[in-house]
């Protein structure tokens, strides 16, 4: 009987020690696909820029991957004043290695709150409401709206106004028009070197809202 008992007890924790096992597996196996999904996306955005000193960080916007978009083939690339030639002509770009943005010409005679330097103005392009990235014209084409496709949220790129982050920091940035976006999306301020978009480095800590 003994015998009996302590077999089924075996037979139990052998059991056990598979599901453990396999749980553990589990497990190891999702770590894996998020480390791997993380090195994906990483790989995927812009170098912050080649020949640059160790310490430095690259100012000059590049351009970021969207598909279909008409500087698709020029991921990475610098940006360059003279790509922007028409009113309305916008893109998405990097800057300084990790801030998603986007670069629109503007008609300077519609704009608000704000000056454009050589036609053309930059925001931050992560949403305020949940940090998802915001696109020009893509999405809505026919409209002059920075446009987050997760929750229809909209902001105007003409209409610059006064805003806080949470922490109480005012910045400038394009109103939000629509959607649940709580805040502007935030004013990133521009100049021209060599013919380059470069971004200008003040109030860095605008653009960690999303951490």
């Amino acid at each position: 009987m003994a015998e009996k008992i302590s077999g089924r007890h075996d037979k139990k924790r052998s059991r056990l020690n598979r599901r453990r096992f396999v749980q553990a597996m589990v497990s190891v196996g999702i770590v894996g696909t998020i480390v791997s999904f993380l090195s994906l996306l990483r790989s995927l955005l812009p170098s912050a820029g080649a020949g640059q000193q160790p310490g430095e960080v690259d100012n000059t916007f590049r351009y970021g991957m969207e598909e279909g978009a008409w500087y698709s083939d020029r991921a990475g690339a610098e940006v360059m004043v003279e790509d922007f030639d028409r009113v309305g002509k916008g893109a998405g770009v990097v800057w300084r290695g990790s801030i998603p943005a986007i670069i629109i010409r503007v008609d300077e005679s519609k704009l608000k709150g704000a000056k454009a330097t050589d036609g053309l103005i930059a925001f931050a392009s992560t949403c305020t409401h949940l940090c998802c990235i915001s696109t020009w014209r893509l999405d809505r084409p026919n409209e002059d709206v920075i446009f987050c496709r997760c929750h229809d949220g909209a902001f105007d790129p003409y209409d610059v106004v006064k805003n806080s982050m949470q922490d109480g920091s005012e910045y400038s940035g394009a109103k939000v028009v629509a959607g649940p976006p709580p805040r502007a999306a935030p004013l990133i301020p521009i100049e021209i070197k060599d013919g380059k978009v470069v971004g200008v480095p003040e109030k860095l800590g605008i653009y960690d809202y999303c951490g």
